[in-house]
């Protein structure tokens, strides 16, 4: 079956503005980093003794219109996908635990002059047992879990290895060493050819400010010698602030290094942008956001110097709305690599927990291939 939908389960250099200014931007974070907190994402939730359950039962619709121009001769096809998911959790005492996270789901594909196909799967995201001693302020956890940073830069999804949180006061450091699909998430698949994924190593802080305002510098190292040899290392620095009302910022940069496909890899790229809020006292609360992005791109000659994310981030974030959307484009969804985003949306809140955003989304390439 050749089909475009997929279910949601199926990257010396001469000097630049932004290379010469790494160096002194990297320093003032380490600086910041050393006068207060460091936190990947949220503060530790020290579990308490007992079963705990979480469950969600959920279906998702895709519907593509006038294909033929695109692939074969469908003019229409659907997939609908039946999904249910079951947390589990045993805490036997303030110490040790477990978690076993199920996922099932029914895909359902139709196209016009074919019968439907059905394919059932079975998920396993998470499963991992662990450690948490909140007087040393220390959690551990080995297995497969789940895990993002903030704006999904670098991944959201699951590893499988060992990661082990840290938190001191207003500090907190995450950090793990895991490779990605160590074992089957598919448990009904087992026929199917599998390779394991991407070796990682990963240190991740934030400088919290206060409650809502964060520095974060973080870095990832990336091993795959069967991607094209990749050994690559991602560095991110930057400030996140997200108030509720007035104007929230976020300014992030990035720098990649390292070996790819025989050549030496230089990227660079920045995220930058603020929404505001307009009227707080409105039930409405409307917002306007204006956003800027650029992920350098490669000419084809010596160093490549574009910028690789690690193939694993989802690039979603909120804007200031209720739920988190591709920050740059759901329909493009492009990687941040070789390319100039300008972003503009406008949004409303009708009803409590909801919201309507209109964005806008302008594209220009960074390089012309070689």
């Amino acid at each position: 079956m050749n089909t475009m939908l997929r279910p949601p389960h199926s990257q010396d250099a001469p000097a630049t503005p932004f290379r010469r200014a790494a160096g002194p931007l990297v320093a003032l974070m380490l600086g910041a980093s050393l006068l207060g907190s460091a936190q990947a994402k949220d503060a530790i939730r020290w579990q308490k003794p007992g079963w705990h359950f979480i469950s969600r039962i959920m279906y998702q619709q895709d519907i593509q219109k006038n294909l033929k121009l695109r692939k074969n001769n469908i003019s229409s096809q659907s997939l609908g996908m039946p999904e249910a998911r079951l947390v589990t959790r045993y805490q036997h005492d303030d110490h040790w635990g477990f978690v076993f996270d199920i996922e099932p789901y029914v895909s359902l594909w139709r196209a016009d002059g074919n019968p439907q196909e059905n394919d059932t799967m079975l998920y396993l995201p998470q499963l991992y047992a662990e450690a948490q001693f909140k007087e040393y302020g220390t959690r551990a956890r080995l297995g497969r879990w789940s895990t993002d940073d903030e704006r999904t830069w670098f991944f959201d999804t699951d590893f499988d290895g060992l990661n082990v949180t840290v938190e001191r006061g207003p500090w907190l450091v995450d950090a793990f060493v895991a490779q990605y699909d160590v074992w089957r998430h598919d448990l009904f698949n087992r026929n199917a050819p599998h390779e394991k994924g991407d070796k990682l190593a990963a240190a991740m802080g934030t400088y919290r400010l206060n409650k809502d305002h964060q520095l974060i510098l973080k870095g990832l190292r990336q091993v795959n010698d069967k991607k094209e040899g990749m050994h690559l290392t991602h560095l991110i620095g930057g400030s996140i602030n997200t108030p509720s009302e007035g104007m929230q910022h976020w300014a992030l940069a990035s720098y990649v290094s390292g070996h790819q496909n025989d050549r030496r890899v230089r990227g660079e790229a920045i995220d930058v942008g603020a929404t505001l809020f307009v009227d707080s006292s409105s039930r409405w609360n409307p917002r306007a956001t204006l956003g800027y992005a650029w992920g350098s791109g490669d000419d084809g000659k010596g160093t490549d110097n574009s910028h690789h994310q690690t193939g694993m981030q989802t690039n979603k974030s909120e804007m200031g709305a209720v739920y988190d959307f591709k920050t740059y484009g759901t329909v493009l969804n492009p990687a941040l690599t070789n390319i100039h985003v300008l972003t503009a949306a406008v949004g409303i809140a009708p009803m409590k927990d909801s919201s309507l955003d209109l964005v806008y989304h302008h594209y220009r390439q960074d390089k012309l291939g070689a």
